[in-house]
């Protein structure tokens, strides 16, 4: 079941991706302020007859309901993606809370900065703590420390859309079950976008990350393994041991894999990575451009 674009043209589209009954409840239950030109676009993973429906409180005209038989984040962002209408696109999460002076942030920082294909900014968090710049970077040179998450990810669609594609083979649900972002912004970067950071607060989001839930299992090494093969081809066994060295203090706390185990992890996942050809991102267009709505 899917509702109409208002009749006015959004200038922004928050892509919000959900799985299950569930996870429209966390939609409903986070805050999406009503602001004139966004609409909230929102592809819904394995619906059945009960479930299709927006819950009341989202039965709003700046709501789009795109419902879609599929499995995995990354496809149900490419869904997203290939949907989307709004000049503006923000990935977004289905839990997370915006406000109207965020929205708004994302809207006018493109308006100063016609260059960029793709912006990032900061998020708020009582349970995540991260590193951010004190000022506007380049994404091309991030500095050391600095990493994005998804939902402060903002791009123009006339830039990405029919492009560039989350790769599949990362996200929840897929083969390596995180940083598809990671995999998104290198594929970004590779095809010549231009992106910045911009350190201003665009949205609040207290849950638990993937990466934080997957800590202490091997799949978090075997992700960053093929992570790191596509994003530093020659130099990933070097960042390997650096970042198995680093966690060393937590190992000792009780806190982290041994050294060995994530070592070995890392290179098992660069390894698998390698020989089932996960890179480059496979050109999707066919597969989602083709239909006129996805459900």
């Amino acid at each position: 079941m899917e509702k109409e674009n208002s009749k006015k043209q959004p200038k922004l589209q928050v892509m919000i991706s959900t799985y299950g009954k569930e996870g429209l409840q966390r939609v409903a239950a986070a805050s999406h302020p009503r602001l004139e030109g966004v609409e909230y676009l929102v592809s819904f993973q394995n619906p059945d007859s009960e479930e299709a429906a927006l819950p009341e409180k989202l039965n709003r005209e700046d709501f789009i309901l795109i419902t879609t038989q599929t499995k995995g984040l990354s496809i149900n962002r490419n869904i997203a993606l290939s949907q989307a209408t709004a000049d503006l696109l923000l990935i977004g999460d289905d839990d997370a809370d915006y406000t109207e002076e965020g929205l708004k942030t994302v809207i006018d920082s493109f308006r100063d900065n016609p260059e960029c294909d793709i912006i990032s900014f900061r998020y708020d968090s009582v349970s995540t703590r991260k590193f951010y710049p004190k000022v506007s970077v380049s994404l091309s040179h991030p500095p050391k420390g600095y990493f994005i998450s998804s939902i402060e990810i903002a791009m123009r669609r006339d830039s990405v859309q029919g492009k560039i594609w989350f790769n599949e083979n990362f996200g929840i649900g897929a083969k390596f079950p995180s940083g598809e972002e990671d995999v998104f912004m290198r594929d970004c970067l590779n095809r010549g976008l231009n992106g910045i950071f911009i350190p201003k607060t665009i949205v609040r989001h207290d849950g638990t990350t993937t990466s934080g839930r997957n800590y202490m299992l091997p799949s978090r090494p075997q992700t960053k393994g093929a992570i790191f093969l596509h994003l530093h081809p020659r130099q990933w066994p070097l960042r390997m041991i650096a970042h198995a060295i680093r966690e060393i203090p937590l190992w000792r706390k009780g806190n982290a894999p041994s050294p060995f185990s994530y070592c070995f992890n890392w290179l098992k996942g660069a390894l698998n990575a390698k020989k089932t050809h996960v890179f480059p991102t496979p050109d999707y267009s066919l597969k989602y451009l083709s239909n006129d709505r996805i459900g």
